[in-house]
């Protein structure tokens, strides 16, 4: 090898994608394992339909899932804590609006010992009052002090307004804490979690007799609720602007409407535009509202998707008297993207930097099963990707602006200041 001589420079890319084994367990259990890697080391995520919009009282699913690491009937919350330190794991559980996952870091020397701990978690939980108290406590405080924060207050209001009249809209106040009681979390628990059928990611460096070991132990739980998986109806949202008056030194803005989901043939078109708008760090809202008039540290601009509805979100924290004079450079960079073409530098710009960020999104075991859990939760297959690959190269000006004038009108945002 000549190292004097540079690398060709291609433009052309082409993913890589790991093997998956799909296993289907006789108790209606499914595991996906990817296997890549070199360090011994597992990530086994456990996904749950039980996300928030299926409690029946704001904070049941959050707290329930943070309940079930509390230990076991026979292990208290430290030493279920320490038995899992001992092993070399890491143990952690979130929700979102469609799931509630429970994550394992284990060495695979010591996975069955790891494993015969998450299924006494799963099949016996200890589910104290003691505990349900402090946790409550805690979040309380936390809700508090997010109180007095506009950023919080703004997309707070933006998720009720924005998704109005779905399950999607569902958001904590003061009152939400009282209303909770102990026993909404044990039904909870029991109805939609012990006992309850889940799918399963595994990533890492997946041996032959580390599915068997995981398989084995999932296959050992007892199934026994069914239950019907919660679809949203549509949004019934208003467009406008809604004002949140708060004694600060910022103003923050939360700006949203809804869009298509990930299985519309525009949704990597919708993505694109979107990164022009707001979704990288050399934006056209950075360049302008950062860079130009130094009024925010960052602005962006984003497309979330839910398993039934997508949306765009715009966010920034701006100086306190800035807030309207922001939305205005925000709508004239909207109604520029549609009147104006792209120029080919920019185009070429875009290109190279998705592309990049593409391939950084595949870069390893741990990397393909985010990707993999994003299109599986949608019944795509990687063939997804491919396509994004082939908009991103083959997207047109002209394109652009008929996206940004078919998606991206600015009459139809729900905007949101505080401050």
């Amino acid at each position: 090898m000549d190292r004097s001589i540079a690398p060709e420079i291609s433009a052309k890319i082409s993913l890589s994608t790991l093997p998956i084994e799909h296993v289907a367990l006789d108790n209606g259990i499914k595991i996906d394992f990817i296997n890549g890697g070199s360090q011994e080391i597992l990530k086994i995520e456990l996904i749950f339909d039980a996300g928030s919009k299926y409690q029946s009282k704001s904070l049941q699913a959050s707290l329930a899932f943070d309940l079930i690491l509390e230990g076991t009937k026979r292990l208290s919350g430290s030493e279920f804590t320490e038995a899992i330190d001992l092993l070399g794991g890491f143990l952690s559980a979130e929700t979102t609006k469609d799931f509630g996952t429970v994550t394992l870091f284990v060495l695979n020397k010591y996975l069955k010992e790891s494993m015969d701990l998450v299924i006494e978690m799963l099949s016996s939980p200890r589910i104290e009052e003691d505990d349900f108290n402090r946790l409550l406590k805690n979040s309380k405080n936390n809700f508090l002090i997010n109180q007095e924060k506009t950023s919080y207050l703004s997309k707070q209001k933006l998720n009720e307004r924005l998704f109005a009249g779905s399950v999607y809209a569902g958001v904590a106040d003061i009152s939400s804490f009282d209303n909770l009681k102990y026993s909404d979390i044990v039904e909870f628990v029991n109805s939609n979690i012990v006992g309850s059928a889940f799918s399963t990611l595994v990533s890492g460096k997946v041996r032959h007799g580390d599915i068997e070991t995981i398989s084995l132990c999932f296959g050992s739980l007892s199934v026994v609720n069914q239950f019907d998986k919660v679809v949203s109806s549509s949004p019934d949202f208003k467009a406008g602007h809604y004002h949140i008056e708060k004694d600060n030194e910022q103003c923050s803005l939360s700006i949203g409407k809804i869009m298509p989901s990930k299985n519309h043939p525009d949704t990597h078109k919708i993505s694109f535009v979107n990164t022009i708008l707001g979704g990288y760090f050399g934006s056209r809202l950075m360049q302008n509202i950062r860079e130009d008039k130094g009024w925010t540290y960052g602005v962006s601009s984003s497309v979330f998707s839910f398993e039934d509805i997508a949306s765009l979100m715009i966010g920034a924290d701006v100086l306190k008297d800035k807030g309207f004079e922001t939305i205005e450079e925000i709508k004239k960079e909207i109604i520029k993207l549609q009147t104006e073409l792209v120029t080919d530098k920019e185009l070429i710009l875009l290109r190279n930097y998705l592309k990049g960020k593409l391939l950084k999104g595949f870069d390893g075991a741990f990397d393909q099963a985010d990707r993999f859990f994003t299109i599986n939760t949608f019944g795509l297959t990687w063939s997804f990707y491919d396509d994004y690959i082939s908009t991103v190269e083959t997207i047109t000006a002209e394109e652009v602006k008929a996206i940004a004038i078919k998606y991206f009108s600015f009459d139809e945002l729900v905007i949101v200041t505080a401050g």
